[in-house]
């Protein structure tokens, strides 16, 4: 054999080899958690996205949430710290758009929070231990963790609060390191990812970490139990390609009709959180 030939045998079973070691990389790093057969409890139900909301009972209200209880719905609520340290249920970072007032929820204590009017309602911003003394376990829980710039410990105040509460939950969270840290804290708790198209955004098309984020890149810290993907999602590769080898649980955000609903169980979501219309229980 000639030198030649043998530099390009070489060279050759050289390429094969890094393209198999970034295959098996990018396969580690996808990768979800193992566990979808503690799931499929979870996968029977429809989430209230932010409760039963209306005109009358307010997103992330005790009333909008223990509706959505009574009528046999999962609930998806979403969670922040306070400035004393406390859970409350409450979707945005600032309070403007819920309230008028031109604060953060982090710069308010509970009771600031708790007497503030949510759209006009006679309702203010419940604590997270008034939701579950209030929903006691009747149906899931879809809990998302809001983390502020700074303010980080979430997950630790979360597992205290959960801690003695016997209903069924599982944890979301659009931040990787909310949920690793919550996987080293409670790896008992089935936790997700959320995620989405962030190409299709001005502002993050052209970050690689959302396009990382996108991709489900970031599975490897911890390992997720599901994913929760924006419904138009469904044709992003790297959510087809953890569905289609892992079998994990997906779940689309948000549906607003029965139509959607249908099509995104035709796209291969196995649940929804919906909000603006009723669908079958």
């Amino acid at each position: 054999m000639s030198p030649t030939a043998l530099a390009l045998i070489i060279g050759g079973t050289s390429l094969c080899l890094i393209v198999l070691l970034v295959m098996l990389g990018a396969l580690y790093m996808i990768a979800p958690g193992r566990r979808g057969d503690k799931m499929k409890k979870y996968m029977r139900y429809r989430y209230a996205h932010r409760g039963l909301h209306d005109s009358v009972k307010a997103e992330n209200t005790l009333s909008a949430i223990t509706a959505a209880a009574a009528a046999g719905y999962g609930i998806e609520l979403d969670v922040r710290l306070s400035k004393d340290g406390e859970l409350v249920v409450f979707h945005d970072s600032s309070l403007f758009r819920a309230t008028g007032v031109d604060r953060r929820v982090v710069d308010c204590t509970t009771e600031e929070l708790a007497e503030l009017s949510i759209f006009d309602t006679a309702e203010g911003v419940p604590t997270l231990r008034a939701v579950l003394d209030a929903v006691d376990g009747s149906v899931p829980l879809l809990i998302e963790m809001k983390i502020d710039e700074g303010n980080e410990s979430v997950p630790d105040r979360l597992v205290l609060e959960l801690e003695g509460y016997d209903g069924d939950v599982i944890v979301e969270s659009f931040n990787p390191m909310a949920l690793r840290r919550l996987r080293r804290l409670r790896p008992d708790i089935l936790r997700g990812i959320l995620s989405m198209e962030y190409s299709r955004v001005e502002k993050f098309k052209s970050k690689l970490v959302y396009k990382l984020l996108q991709g489900l890149y970031f599975n490897f810290m911890m390992r997720p139990d599901f994913i929760a993907y924006e419904k138009t999602g469904h044709a992003v590769r790297g959510l087809r390609f953890v569905r289609k080898t892992f079998g994990t649980p997906l779940i689309a955000w948000t549906i607003t009709s029965p139509d959607e609903e249908m099509r995104a169980f035709g796209d291969g979501f196995d649940a929804v959180i919906f909000e603006g219309y009723i669908p079958d229980n």
